[in-house]
Parts: structure tokens; sequence; C-alpha cells
């Protein structure tokens, strides 16, 4: 069966994709396809916060800008998503009608 994956992506300030790159998620842990991605895009790696446990825990996805990087950065956010393998039986969460709102 095929693995989770993790899609990196480097947005500009117009919001479009300067790069964007996939790893494998290797078992449950994220830590090294995330390092992965960061070496691949050759920047630190960001500041985790509370936040991003969160969103990443909710929605799958979570994003990165400047103030979580102790270096200058090129470009103006980092967005990661988990990509779930086909046919996998990770629960996706229901989004409720009045978050779109």
């Amino acid at each position: 069966m095929e693995n989770d994956r993790l899609w990196g992506r480097l947005i500009d300030r117009h919001r479009k994709i300067i790069r964007s790159e996939t790893v494998t998620i290797e078992g449950d842990d994220l830590e090294p396809a995330f390092l992965e991605l960061c070496r691949r895009f050759d920047i630190q790696r960001p500041i985790q916060l509370p936040k991003h446990a969160r969103e990443f825990e909710n929605f799958n996805t979570t994003s990165y800008t400047q103030e979580h990087f102790t270096e200058p950065i090129s470009f103006f956010r980092l967005e990661i998503e988990r990509l779930s393998a086909p046919g996998s039986q990770r629960r996706e969460r229901t989004r409720l009608p009045i978050e779109d709102a």
C-alpha cells in the first residue's frame, strides 16, 4: 500500500507557486518528511507553534511566513499539506458549512 505524502509549496506575494515538492511520509512521523522538504527547498526549518499543530490536525495543512523563520526568506509563505494515499483508511475531517462562510 502506498504511503501518504507531504506536499510543500513556496508561494510569492501574488499567491503564485514558486516551487513545489512532495515527499513520502514513512509511518506516522511527519518530522523526517518535513525536514526533507526544507532540505529540498534549501531553507531552514521554521519555528513550530501550537497553531501549526492545530491547523495540521484539523485541516491537514498549515503555512509559515517570515515571522516563523529566524533568517530572511525569498518567498512570502511556505505551505505544507498532507496528501492521503488512494484507498487510505485515514479519516478526513468534514468541514461544516459555517466554516466556509
